[in-house]
């Protein structure tokens, strides 16, 4: 299949490690012309991990975002650093923001969160056998640590107590495949 929108032109707005900004004129499927359709380019995936105890409880992290200015309950995650998989990423967010490690880690889903504007790529993964290792490194962004049972979880939900993105879309797709 032919690309339904077609590049006639690129400009790159801005450039940085973390994302880039590009300005785009396209040729669309209709005919028309779209002209500085934004683009935000994130060179770098990310990784999610949804940990789960040997009791079933799942261990999230009272983590601050500077972005929204908001506290909140999520799931370990972060940036994958160059050279490594999304999987030893996940191993190492895991370490760095829980102080845990996992016996096993298994990938559940890659998705795109916002690609109708973006090439954003969220790589989630279930951890297992989820036992302590060392104290929390991450200490610029995660307050604590505590484990919480899926009720727990369901109703915090509820209350718009956990509203991260990748939080959410890894923990609905945990309990998802729990029941199924």
């Amino acid at each position: 299949m032919d690309e339904p929108w077609k590049i006639l032109a690129r400009r790159t707005v801005y450039d940085s490690d973390w994302l880039r900004i590009h300005l785009l004129d396209m040729a669309l499927p209709s005919g028309g012309i779209a002209r500085e359709w934004h683009l935000i380019d994130y060179p770098r995936e990310a990784s999610g991990i949804v940990p789960v105890g040997d009791d079933g409880r799942i261990l999230l992290i009272d983590h601050h975002r500077f972005a929204t200015q908001t506290r909140a309950w999520e799931t370990p995650g972060g940036a994958i650093d160059a050279g490594e998989t999304a999987l030893e990423a996940a191993h190492r967010e895991l370490r760095e923001e829980t102080g845990h490690a996992a016996r096993q880690i298994q990938p559940a889903l890659r998705y795109f969160p916002s690609q109708g504007s973006s090439n954003q790529t969220f790589n989630v993964f279930i951890a297992t056998g989820v036992y302590r290792i060392s104290a929390i490194t991450d200490v610029d962004e995660v307050y604590g640590v505590r484990w919480f049972s899926p009720a727990e979880i369901v109703a915090m939900i509820e209350k718009r107590e956990i509203v991260e993105g990748m939080s959410l879309t890894g923990l609905l797709w945990y309990f998802l495949r729990q029941k199924g």
